[in-house]
Formats: C-alpha cells, sequence, structure tokens
C-alpha cells in the first residue's frame, strides 16, 4: 500500500494552535445556533399521534421502500409532519403506522388535532392507495422520555470513566486519558452543533449514531497513542513533540483509509438508502469524520502540550 505520509517532513504538532483554533471556531459556532435555536426535537421526543391504517393489500418483498417513499410523499401533501412504518405479521406486511407531531394549542384539544390530521391524511393516502382505511388512532407518550435520557447520560459518563481508568492503566498517566477523553468531547461537541446549525431531526436514532460516534474516536484515538507510546521506547533521543509528530505521520495513512472506506459507503446509504435513513446517515457522516479529525488533530496536540509542560 502506498503510503503518502510517512515520509514527509510535515510539523503537524508545530501547527496545533491551527488545529484548534478550527475546532474552536466550529464549535462555537454549533454554540451558538444550539442557544438561539436549539435542537429540532423529533417525535421520539416530544411524543404525537399514532395511526394505523390498513393498506388495501400486502406490501410484497423488496417493494417497502417504494411504498413507504409513495406514502410519505401523500402525507407531505397533507401538510402533516410524520414518521412512517411498515407493519404487519411476519409473513403478511399490510399496515402502515404514521406517527404524527402535535403541537399544542390553547383553542384545540390534542386529540382534536390528530383527529384533523388523520382525515387529511386518509384523503390523501386514498389517491395513492386506493382502498386505505384508518384502523386505530392514538395520542402516545415520547419514545426518549426524560428518565430514558436521563439513564442514557448515566451510561456515557460511566463508560467515560472506564475509559479514563483503562487508559491510566495502560498508559501510566492521566494526560493520556485525559486527551482521549477530550477528543471525545470533542466529536460530540461538533456533531450536535451541526445537526443544530442544519435543524435536522434529533430523534432515537441520533442517540445510537452519538454512542457509535464515541465508540469510533476512542478506537481511533487508541491505535495513535500506542504508535506513540512505541516511538517513545524507541526514539528515546526526541522530544515528546517530535515522536507525537513522527507518529502521526506514520499512522495518518491508516487513519485517512479507515475513515475514507467508511465514509464511502455512508454517503452511498445516504443517497440511496432512502428518506428514513438519512437523518442516521448523516450523523454518522459528521460524527465518523469528526472523530478520524479528532484522533491526529486534538488527541495527540493536547497529549504533546500537556508532556511538554
Amino acid at each position: 500500500m502506498v503510503d503518502l505520509f510517512r515520509e514527509r517532513k510535515w510539523d503537524l504538532v508545530g501547527y496545533r494552535k491551527l488545529w484548534f483554533a478550527i475546532s474552536l471556531a466550529v464549535i462555537l459556532t454549533g454554540s451558538y445556533f444550539l442557544a438561539t435555536q436549539g435542537l429540532n426535537r423529533g417525535i421520539d421526543f416530544t411524543g404525537g399521534g399514532l395511526v394505523t391504517y390498513q393498506l388495501p393489500e400486502p406490501v410484497r418483498a423488496g417493494q417497502e421502500t417504494v411504498t413507504l417513499a409513495r406514502a410519505r410523499e401523500a402525507i407531505q401533501e397533507a401538510g402533516v409532519d410524520a414518521r412512517l412504518q411498515i407493519a404487519g405479521t411476519a409473513t403478511r406486511k399490510d399496515q402502515l403506522l404514521v406517527r404524527t407531531r402535535v403541537t399544542t394549542e390553547t383553542d384545540r384539544t390534542q386529540d382534536d388535532i390528530l383527529t384533523d390530521q388523520s382525515a387529511r391524511m386518509q384523503e390523501e393516502l386514498a389517491k395513492a392507495f386506493p382502498g386505505v382505511q384508518a384502523v386505530a388512532k392514538d395520542m402516545v407518550t415520547p419514545v426518549v422520555s426524560e428518565e430514558l435520557m436521563r439513564n442514557a447520560l448515566w451510561a456515557v459518563l460511566a463508560g467515560c470513566v472506564f475509559i479514563l481508568t483503562w487508559i491510566r492503566i495502560r498508559y501510566f498517566d492521566f494526560k493520556w486519558a485525559g486527551a482521549a477523553l477530550l477528543a471525545l468531547a470533542h466529536d460530540v461537541l461538533v456533531l450536535v452543533g451541526v445537526f443544530a446549525i442544519t435543524q435536522r431531526e434529533i430523534n432515537s436514532p441520533f442517540v445510537a449514531a452519538v454512542l457509535t460516534v464515541v465508540g469510533y474516536s476512542v478506537h481511533d484515538t487508541i491505535v495513535l497513542f500506542d504508535r506513540i507510546r512505541e516511538n517513545l521506547r524507541l526514539r528515546r533521543g526526541s522530544t515528546f513533540a517530535e515522536t507525537a509528530n513522527r507518529s502521526l505521520l506514520e499512522t495518518m495513512a491508516r487513519s485517512v483509509n479507515t475513515v475514507l472506506t467508511v465514509l464511502f459507503v455512508l454517503v452511498a446509504v445516504y443517497l440511496l438508502g432512502g428518506a428514513s435513513l438519512r437523518d442516521f446517515t448523516f450523523a454518522l457522516i459528521v460524527g465518523i469524520t469528526a472523530g478520524g479529525y479528532s484522533s491526529i488533530f486534538v488527541a495527540a496536540q493536547v497529549l504533546a502540550v500537556a508532556k511538554e509542560r
């Protein structure tokens, strides 16, 4: 494999102020939009209505995406913000579950709003699926409740403590662990900030994407740290900054190739996987890119600064 970085004379550690400035600019921009606009919380967080429609005929295997696209287009014509899912038995998929966003209004109850939404959706769905009938209609609570989010937060914090402890044991110094956790926090802040800027919907798949990004970020950082530690043993006459810079150039090809191969697949899924996967895939694209960047330009640079001091 051709390595485009190993023999380069680039002083990546020497430009750490530039890398920190880029990260800070992205995080501050995201924080501004987060403070002014907030996050676009999806139905999983806000709750809403659940309407079940009986389709006139079962959905054939492999046609789920096409059916959902037709149904989504009809519901958009009705002016309803909703999430769709094909349901039924293991052998017969003949129901359409529509989860709608129900906003609170002073002069109308949520049941009245859901009834109006159901009628408009029925009218438009009948054009795309003649004979479709609404068989159930209920108000539902948020899937991602406050208690679940609180438990998820505690789980992430516990994971960070375990990561901190393990890296401390592995590298005999809390500075390594602190650098890894700062890179991890960087990736999460960038991901949340980008969603605040773009106002893409935050839902339960987004939580899964965040946890995936956390795992990826730590994995890539550990590989780089191992190379730095190995070079510290082999090159005792060099400063830590010089050793870190050499290690970055030696592992950069591996990091770039890993990120690119993952991104190629994610971009293909984003473009061809349908609307239901785009927000989740977009979160992974942003998070994986941020994770690849932070391992090289945040974790290693922070560690170099800490060791020099």
